[in-house]
């Protein structure tokens, strides 16, 4: 639209966001998804990793009546798997696919902290999740479920993404305090712009 008058187009960059892959976190459980498994942590950090993704698949089976495939990193090739989503469990230090996955992502959480463009949030007990495109091609994405500690990785159990009617953004950050304090604990959440960049994006929280 340019002023009062709408005109015709070449085209839209098939990698920006599209009606087959506009963002929104519990898209990502779309695509015949795969769970991709973090080995790479601290004993308890890898424990944690494998609850939460074992928390998922079972409430998934329950509640959607399908087995989602399970494979741990370390196991991983992302040209097995063409044209499906992957939902990724861990963060860039637990989860050897991180950098494979996600290595321009303008979000990173990492063991005590999270990285984004202009701001570190910092906290052991901090919970992430997010969407991001796959880059290698132009309908998948991939759904991180992450922390920056066991403790952060675990409270991603308390966020109901399975059940009707609750929606969450392209990005949720979010502490352990929420449970007490509700959105006060809500370090950053909202929409990623439709180039897929945070600066081009819409977002709130007490960050």
């Amino acid at each position: 639209k340019r002023g009062n008058c709408w005109r015709e187009t070449n085209g839209f960059n098939p990698h920006h966001k599209q009606p087959g892959r506009g963002g929104r976190f519990k898209s990502a459980f779309n695509n015949d998804m795969v769970f991709v498994i973090g080995t790479t942590g601290t004993p308890e950090e890898n424990k944690a990793n494998l609850d939460v993704a074992r928390f998922d698949a079972e409430t998934f089976q329950y509640r959607g009546n399908a087995s989602p495939e399970c494979v741990l990193d370390i196991d991983f090739d992302l040209r097995q798997y063409p044209l499906r989503n992957i939902i990724l469990y861990g963060n860039a230090d637990t989860n050897s696919a991180w950098d494979a996955l996600l290595k321009n992502s303008p979000v990173t959480v990492r063991r005590g902290e999270i990285l984004l463009e202009d701001q570190t949030i910092i906290g052991n007990d901090l919970a992430a999740l997010m969407i991001r495109p796959v880059t290698q091609n132009s309908t998948a994405s991939i759904g991180i479920v992450s922390g920056t500690g066991p403790t952060g990785m675990r409270l991603n159990t308390e966020l109901p993404y399975f059940v009707s009617g609750v929606h969450y953004p392209d990005l949720t950050i979010l502490g352990s305090d929420a449970l007490l304090n509700g959105y006060a604990g809500v370090r950053k959440t909202g929409f990623f712009g439709n180039d897929w960049k945070l600066k081009s994006g819409t977002f709130a929280g007490s960050e």
